[in-house]
């Protein structure tokens, strides 16, 4: 099951362009199996998105994307309709264990420093230590900067995921997460990441693993430019 997992609409992430009605028919057309909408601080898009993907029969689950003093987090498997900027992490963490979902450091090393080096070894380990997995794979980001967070997750034993941060529509699938099993429910999505049930690819590694009938261009005039990015 392919999914890309980091997803924004205009609905409530303001620095993203993405119709949340054209995300689930470009998705669609490209061969994903589903979407996570991850807005910033807030639920509403996510919301909107599943509404639209539940009236198309494809497949939307909803998140979210929450600012810490640790950096950016994706939570799944908590719903309230907004969350606080910069959030403690601490709060957040009880908050999803209470709630049985699952949280991820979004693009983890994005920064000019390493992971160590921007949070200190104490801090770095108490984050690593409370996660579900992490994002290294993220759309946004250097190669480089995916090479260090997929070298942390190792390191660490961390479950690994993908996903693209789409803030324009020509972005979506940039990276992705290939899910060994099929599922329906955002309960489902949450058991599967902690279980290491997945594993993240860029877009053009996909054709080399046999998914090349399922994963094609989206059609010219689909509003995405007719191309899945590298």
């Amino acid at each position: 099951m392919l999914v890309d997992i980091h997803v924004h609409t205009m609905v409530s992430s303001p620095c993203s362009q993405i119709d949340p009605l054209n995300l689930v028919d470009y998705a669609a057309r490209m061969g994903l199996d589903a979407v996570c909408v991850t807005e910033h601080e807030e639920m509403e898009g996510a919301e909107v998105a599943r509404d639209l993907g539940l009236r198309r029969g494809f497949r939307v689950f909803r998140g979210v994307e929450v600012y810490t003093e640790f950096g950016d987090m994706l939570v799944f498997g908590l719903y309230r309709p907004r969350f606080p900027w910069k959030m403690e992490f601490s709060e957040l963490i009880r908050e999803v264990r209470s709630a049985g979902g699952a949280i991820i450091p979004a693009h983890p090393c994005r920064s000019d420093r390493g992971f160590f080096e921007r949070l200190g070894d104490e801090k770095a380990g108490y984050l690593l230590g409370n996660v579900d997995a992490l994002e290294v794979l993220n759309g946004g980001n250097t190669p480089e900067a995916n090479r260090l967070a997929m070298a942390v997750a190792e390191k660490y034993g961390l479950p690994q995921v993908g996903g693209s941060d789409a803030h324009l529509l020509v972005q979506v699938g940039r990276c992705v997460t290939l899910f060994e099993r099929e599922f329906d429910t955002e309960e489902e999505l949450v058991e599967e990441i902690r279980a290491g049930r997945c594993r993240p690819f860029y877009a053009h590694q996909l054709p080399e693993l046999g998914r090349a009938g399922a994963w094609r261009p989206a059609a010219r005039g689909s509003g995405g430019g007719g191309v899945v990015p590298d």
